[in-house]
């Protein structure tokens, strides 16, 4: 789902996307940039998008569950 209004998390970056994946399919493993634990992606999982407005890149980070993508916004002034 895109987000009406990006959510600023510092610098030149923007939370633009959240949404929820799942590729029953794939037996990739991701590491949850919160918690550190791992994400698998044959199971429900949260993904946000971040734009970086300098060079309007976007990067997918995905998340274990919506309290680590909560504590990830945490982190930054405005979370």
């Amino acid at each position: 789902m895109r987000l009406v209004t990006p959510h600023h998390v510092g610098g030149r970056y923007y939370v633009e996307a959240v949404s929820v994946g799942r590729h029953p399919d794939s037996e990739t493993v991701r590491d949850c940039p919160s918690c550190g634990g791992h994400v698998f992606d044959d199971e429900w999982h949260l993904i946000a998008t971040v734009l970086d407005r300098a060079s309007d890149a976007r990067q997918r980070h995905v998340y274990c569950g919506d309290d680590c993508f909560r504590g990830w916004l945490r982190l930054f002034a405005g979370g």
